[in-house]
């Protein structure tokens, strides 16, 4: 399903044109200043034309995030985490245009590799602020069951008309009459299951992608090995097939590279080419490397 069909970049004419502080930003000099002018017009790249599955190809520096970044801008995505935006960014931006098939969901969204490591992170901190609840709580009830005094010296005894008090008691009450273990479960509550990363991965994506959206993916291959990396391609080649999604997704991955039916801007070439995933040089790199040792897999 395309929603997204066609998106104009902001022209090498049109950028010349953006001044900070009455200079224009071709006479700046670091990247930080002028970013992201010079960047995809160094390409020759002006328009791009999107399929069902659009994949943004190239190295590092190549400009493909930056590309995705524009989009998102534009298009006024949501999207989790930070970037740098320049006050060049916001003036660029008003020059580029878009033109869709149809309305763009608000489900629709920009996920970055940093998206990942974050939901990575907050699992573990979680767990780890529960494990920590989960000690507190059994020291407690061993006080409670067995120790009484430490809690209330002087026998219990409660202000009705303080909440807070109020539920210090019951607290007390609850730890008296339930088992240690139904004590800490209903005070500290679960642990999330532990997955590996890869698996943590590719369910965040599985739970972020949802019908009849919009999706820009950048190096979503990041901390995935091939085998979830192939998971992950399937998930998005159903999500286009059934669930009437869209894909613009940056990558170098050979795995996302061989997405079914993606069309394939090629931003290591200048001007920038379309491709076929197994025209690419790296593609090609990888194919010789396997063909000169193929009697190892052949065997």
């Amino acid at each position: 399903m395309i929603y997204l069909s066609r998106f104009k970049i902001c022209s090498d004419v049109q950028e010349a044109g953006l001044k900070i502080g009455g200079m224009s930003v071709y006479d700046l000099f670091t990247e930080d200043e002028y970013y992201p002018a010079k960047i995809l017009s160094s390409k020759r790249l002006s328009t791009v034309d999107f399929e069902d599955i659009t994949v943004f190809y190239g190295g590092n520096g190549s400009g493909k995030t930056t590309l995705l970044n524009i989009i998102a801008e534009k298009l006024n995505l949501f999207r989790y985490t930070s970037y740098l935006q320049t006050f060049v960014f916001s003036e660029y931006i008003k020059y580029c245009q878009y033109k869709t098939e149809g309305k763009i969901s608000l489900n629709s969204k920009f996920l970055a590799s940093d998206d990942i490591f974050t939901h990575i992170l907050s699992v573990r901190e979680d767990n780890k602020g529960i494990n920590q609840l989960k000690r507190e709580k059994l020291d407690y009830s061993s006080q409670a069951k067995y120790k009484p005094e430490t809690i209330y010296p002087h026998g219990a005894q409660v202000d009705f008309d303080d909440p807070d008090d109020v539920n210090r008691f019951m607290e007390y009450a609850e730890a008296r009459r339930k088992s240690r273990k139904q004590f800490v479960r209903s005070r500290a509550g679960t642990m999330q299951r532990q997955y590996s990363n890869g698996e943590n991965a590719l369910m965040f994506f599985d739970k972020q992608i949802e019908e009849n959206a919009l999706y820009l993916l950048d190096e979503p291959e990041n901390s995935l090995s091939p085998r979830f990396q192939l998971e992950l391609k399937t998930l998005i080649e159903d999500s286009v097939r059934f669930h009437k999604c869209q894909f613009i997704i940056a990558t170098h991955s050979p795995f996302m590279l061989s997405l079914r039916n993606a069309k394939i801007y090629n931003l290591d070439e200048t001007p920038v080419t379309v491709e076929k995933w197994h025209e690419l040089e790296n593609i090609k790199l990888m194919y010789d490397l396997f063909q000169e040792n193929k009697e190892f897999f052949e065997s």
